[in-house]
């Protein structure tokens, strides 16, 4: 098996294993409702270490798919490196609860706003980089199928828009486009794995 295919299955288990620990998280913690609560919060509950599990297994999906991809694209993948570095840095610099306004965001929450931001918003343009860097190879259905996370960003991004700096609240429906977000973006790791393996 080559190294690509090896890498292309990394992703794919890393990725499984991350929706299992956040599906598992909404059973472990209810707490948190779903509809307004991001996930990042589960880190601030009593199985805090699961959710940082999941953001060490939702940092390998993207390194390993740019692993996998580079002999099909090159430097056109390193950006999923990059989101990969954003969920990693999120796995150790806990988020501040999300009712906290800009101005009362302590400094660790202030850099899980920026890991976290550079994973949630860094995704959809990377992997329509990478789809466009392999598309001569593999074909272009990874550029395309890019257009689901860059979706699921603007929902987010709308939903989170009446917020203003001044923190969340259950008015402010953000919780459900951060889990689509995270789904979309592993459906579309799970799609450039395939490809990879397709190949043989």
């Amino acid at each position: 098996m080559s190294v690509a295919a090896i890498a292309a299955v990394v992703a794919l288990v890393a990725g499984g294993i991350t929706i299992g620990l956040v599906a598992l998280l909404h059973v472990l913690e209810p707490e948190f409702d779903p509809s307004w609560r991001m996930i990042s919060e589960y880190s601030l509950g009593r199985y805090g270490w699961v959710m940082r599990l999941a953001f060490v297994t939702m940092a390998i999906s993207p390194a390993a798919t740019c692993v996998a991809l580079w002999p099909f694209g090159g430097a056109w993948t390193l950006g999923l490196a990059a989101v990969a570095l954003g969920a990693l840095g999120a796995a150790f610099l806990d988020a501040d609860p999300i009712m906290t306004s800009r101005a009362q965001a302590t400094p660790v929450g202030r850099a899980h706003t920026v890991m976290g931001g550079l994973c949630l918003a860094g995704f959809p343009p990377a992997a329509l980089l990478a789809g466009l860097g392999v598309a001569t190879t593999l074909g272009w259905a990874l550029a395309i199928a890019s257009a689901v996370p860059f979706a699921g960003l603007v929902w987010f991004l709308i939903a989170a828009a009446p917020a203003h700096g001044q923190g969340g609240s259950p008015a402010i429906r953000i919780g459900w486009p951060d889990r689509f977000c995270l789904l979309a973006y592993l459906a579309w790791v799970v799609l450039a794995a395939g490809s990879v393996l397709a190949l043989g």
